[in-house]
């Protein structure tokens, strides 16, 4: 039976700012070769993915950790976060005075500097989540300066506390209209996080992919290795946890494979006799 098969990025197909490996696609394109599906699922927004992951000729992503969905060049999902959500979320980011980076279709707009200087803060222990934020505010990727937004469609925020009391405070006072995910940093406390409108996460867009293919849930297949990966391995068929993720992510996956750098997809999807 053919499955689907999704993959997180930073952290599971490639370190932040790397390429995969050549033992990586080579899986993917047997994989496909054989008649499963293979779609990215990200947290990034279309402008922000890389090309040279375009590139591998993917059937499919999921971006925007579910907001924005397309297969085989069709939309099936393009859910932007409501206008007064969004003024909700800035209003309590802001009384906490949160740097925040703003997610839309035509890129992401922060304030360089304030979100530079907050994500600096957490480099020596910093996630997968972390490091691609730090890259791309450091390299310019994909950052356009705050003043450029007027309103576009939000389909996410990432964010960045100063304390734990901060973080803790804002995210409770979001509460449930919102799906708001929090990443722990290794010997650290958790200072950043990401939010959305409550029922867009990547579990929910997996569904859709699946419906669109006639296929259930069980014969999906995902990889992952944060906390917005957990909707997702949650409903697939087979979870998989990447050995570098976080771990919590670890405890509720079906099976954890070798790291992102050790080529844990391709080894799996071998073991899995999918590649």
């Amino acid at each position: 039976m053919p499955k689907i098969i999704f993959f997180d990025i930073d952290g599971t197909l490639c370190e932040p700012g790397k390429a995969p490996s050549d033992a990586t696609v080579a899986a993917l394109h047997r994989a496909q070769a054989r008649g499963h599906k293979i779609l990215i699922a990200t947290g990034r927004n279309i402008p922000i993915i890389p090309g040279f992951l375009l590139d591998i000729g993917f059937d499919g992503i999921i971006a925007s950790a579910g907001g924005y969905v397309i297969v085989d060049g069709q939309v099936l999902e393009d859910r932007a976060m409501p206008p007064a959500l969004l003024e909700r979320a800035l209003t309590v980011l802001g009384r906490y005075d949160m740097s925040y980076m703003l997610e839309t279709a035509e890129g992401t707009f922060a304030d360089r500097e304030k979100c530079l200087a907050a994500w600096m803060r957490g480099q020596s222990n910093a996630n997968s989540e972390q490091r691609r934020l730090m890259l791309q505010l450091i390299d310019g990727l994909g950052v356009l300066p705050m003043e450029g937004f007027h309103g576009q469609p939000v389909y996410k925020i990432c964010f960045t506390a100063g304390s734990v009391e901060g973080l803790q405070t804002a995210v409770a006072e979001l509460g449930d209209d919102f799906f708001t995910v929090t990443n722990m940093v290794p010997g650290g406390p958790a200072l950043n996080g990401e939010t959305m409108a409550r029922g867009v996460d990547k579990g929910s867009a997996v569904h859709k992919v699946c419906a669109y293919y006639g296929v259930g849930v069980e014969d999906a297949v995902a990889f992952g290795d944060s906390g917005n990966d957990l909707p997702m391995l949650r409903a697939a068929g087979t979870g998989v946890a990447m050995g570098n993720a976080a771990p919590d992510v670890k405890a509720e996956a079906d099976v954890v494979c070798e790291s992102c750098q050790e080529d844990g997809i391709a080894r799996q999807l071998a073991r899995m006799g999918l590649a």
